[in-house]
């Protein structure tokens, strides 16, 4: 009976691991027969202590049925036990077995890559990628042949009061004063100049010094020729007059330094005079006007 009760208890168990199985039968063999020597002993000992009555003997034997089901119990849970842990067991191995799997895995990545690197060493080294070739400069612009210079585009832009300053500089070189109005009648006639005279070179007009210039017809008495500007209507370029010398009264009191720029020295006498810029003068309703004054060299 107690054979049978380890029996169904090893069956109830489920599968466990054959080395804990055979651990298992061994072990419940162990105790059965453990068991029925106890129980043989315990039942001689009774025998002898009771004179050998039936009821002693069965009582006897129910406390060994009694202990025999508790053993089987215990055997029972000690199987269970070891089943449960025997399923650790198992599921730790697979575990491991899948750690083993990756870990193989893991060496056959190391190893090609180890491979892929000692074929890259080996490979030989690429070649600089080549500088960029400097963008090209544009050509430098070929210099321009020089033009030869035009003397009658020249001449033409010279300006308009040129004709005048030149023949006017020619007569100074050859004047006399004795023969003065007479030398300079042709002049005055080819580019019909007018005669003027300062007649107030203090004059102030609006708070400004004004001075006043009037027209006259004797070439001994005017101090100014005025030449009309062609294509400019009522504007003209002025000169003085060659007849009177560049004198301390003509610059102080004649209107001289009102008209022209000149280096004059205090108390000298020039003779000689260079025209760099004629004055320019406007006529407005009768009044003459300086809008520009001219520059004289002068040389005694």
């Amino acid at each position: 009976m107690e054979t049978e009760a380890a029996a169904a208890a090893v069956q109830t168990a489920g599968f466990i691991h054959p080395v804990m199985a055979d651990v298992m039968t061994i072990l419940s063999f162990v105790l059965v027969v453990a068991s029925v020597a106890i129980a043989a002993v315990a039942t001689h000992y009774a025998w002898r202590q009771t004179g050998g009555t039936v009821d002693v003997i069965e009582g006897h034997v129910s406390w060994l049925r009694t202990e025999a089901e508790r053993l089987a119990a215990e055997i029972q849970a000690s199987v269970a036990k070891d089943s449960t842990t025997a399923a650790e067991v198992a599921a730790l191995k697979e575990q491991v077995q899948g750690f083993d799997a990756r870990l193989h895995a893991l060496e056959q990545q190391a190893e090609q890559a180890a491979a892929d690197i000692a074929a890259l060493k080996e490979r030989p080294a690429a070649a600089p990628a080549p500088e960029p070739e400097p963008a090209a400069e544009p050509p430098a612009p070929s210099p321009e042949p020089e033009e030869e210079i035009d003397l009658d585009a020249l001449l033409e832009s010279k300006p308009i009061w040129q004709d005048l300053l030149d023949d006017y500089h020619a007569l100074r070189e050859t004047f006399a004063p004795e023969r003065g109005a007479e030398l300079c009648r042709p002049l005055i006639d080819k580019y019909g100049l007018h005669l003027l005279i300062c007649s107030d070179h203090a004059a102030v007009e609006n708070g400004k010094t004004m001075p006043k210039f009037e027209t006259v017809t004797d070439v001994g008495e005017a101090t100014f020729w005025a030449y009309d500007i062609p294509g400019q209507p009522n504007d003209f370029a002025v000169v003085p007059s060659p007849m009177f010398p560049y004198d301390q009264k003509m610059h102080e009191e004649a209107g001289m330094k009102e008209t022209f720029a000149a280096r004059y020295e205090e108390g000298k006498t020039y003779t000689n005079l260079t025209v760099d810029m004629p004055a320019l003068f406007s006529l407005r309703k009768d009044k003459w006007n300086i809008e520009q004054p001219g520059l004289l060299q002068l040389a005694e």
